[in-house]
């Protein structure tokens, strides 16, 4: 997906749940099921969202655009094949 489609994408659906940029992690990974479900103990019936973007730069660009946006984060360093962009909206038994 690119750019413009995924930043829509993930906004729309932010913007059907009550709350700012800040209720919100964004990130990228390789494997989503690692990075969401063990890593951040996000529930797979949870709020979340994720999407495979294009190349890896469109990744990290979307990513640094939730950021700027005051979205929660942890950038990572722009690895090959990490392309799978993911958002979820924080809660008392996700990490953080």
């Amino acid at each position: 997906m690119n750019y413009d489609t995924l930043v829509k994408r993930i906004r729309m659906y932010m913007s059907k749940f009550e709350g700012n940029y800040s209720d919100w992690y964004v990130g990228i990974a390789k494997d989503i099921d690692e990075e969401l479900f063990e890593k951040h103990k996000v529930d797979e019936n949870g709020i979340w969202i994720s999407f495979g973007a294009d190349t890896d730069e469109i990744a990290k660009k979307v990513e640094k655009y939730f950021l700027d946006k005051n979205c929660d984060g942890n950038p990572v360093k722009l690895e090959e094949n990490i392309r799978i962009i993911y958002a979820y909206k924080k809660n008392s038994k996700t990490v953080p």
